[in-house]
């Protein structure tokens, strides 16, 4: 009967954005979320600018989860140059573990939401103590006002 260890967490070797693991096979491998990529020509270029570096074996680069994933040889190159190299080229790095879950997302934008409506509702205060209310065609402005607010309110919210 054979017996599995529990997983080797990763090591971190810096708090740069990034997180470095030991390989069995005696490499490493590097991993890094990045921000402002946009297309394809965005990980080709970064997939192009480390793999040209000595000592960097693989290099995988994901639009879509905006993340890097490097084996490299650690005798070789550091992962402080990797980064580096990312940051000179205009990106953004931050630790692929410390993203929010989805449910802190989602929570943050029902926050908004709610502060959207407030300020809906505090414009149309305004819009009511700004019209003049003896000429009763005035009464039309926070109307017209009210559901433009609301409909922008909808438009916005609507993707949640």
């Amino acid at each position: 009967m054979t017996t599995v260890g529990p997983e080797k967490e990763p090591e971190t070797i810096s708090d740069g954005g990034y997180w470095a693991e030991d390989l069995p096979e005696g490499g490493a491998r590097f991993r890094a979320k990045i921000g402002g990529l946009h297309c394809s020509l965005c990980t080709g270029t970064l997939e192009r600018a480390l793999g040209r570096q000595d000592g960097v074996d693989n290099v995988a680069v994901s639009l879509t989860h905006e993340q890097a994933l490097v084996d490299y040889d650690p005798t070789r190159v550091a992962p402080e140059a990797l980064v580096a190299i990312l940051k000179d080229i205009g990106y953004t790095i931050w630790d692929p573990r410390k993203t929010r879950p989805f449910e802190e997302e989602e929570a943050a934008l029902v926050k908004e939401g709610r502060r959207l409506y407030g300020a809906i509702g505090a414009s149309l205060a305004a819009v009511a103590l700004i019209v003049n209310l003896a000429n009763p065609a005035a009464y039309a402005i926070p109307v017209v006002v009210g559901t433009f607010l609301l409909a922008a309110a909808y438009l916005v919210l609507r993707g949640q």
